[in-house]
């Protein structure tokens, strides 16, 4: 994948994950491998293997949240079936 590619792929998880972050306040801390390593998305000059390693931290705390809502719903609503 070229350079640009990931900076736009960082750039918009990074946008999802706060989107996470400011709706469920209860899993903040999902993101906090992401927060611990230095490589931000407008970090254009750092080098493709640091933008991988973000991304893969922010789908890795993306995904969290989306089992975590998940099993939420499933326990809310027992008597319904996922479509």
């Amino acid at each position: 994948m070229k350079h640009q590619e990931l900076l736009h792929i960082h750039a918009l998880l990074f946008k999802v994950s706060a989107y996470i972050k400011r709706e469920d306040t209860s899993h903040a801390d999902i993101f906090a491998r992401y927060e611990s390593q230095p490589t931000r998305p407008h970090h254009v000059h750092r080098g493709k293997d640091a933008h991988r390693t973000a991304i893969t931290h922010l789908l890795c705390g993306c995904s969290r949240a989306i089992r975590a809502f998940h099993q939420h719903t499933q326990t809310a609503s027992p008597g319904t079936t996922p479509s």
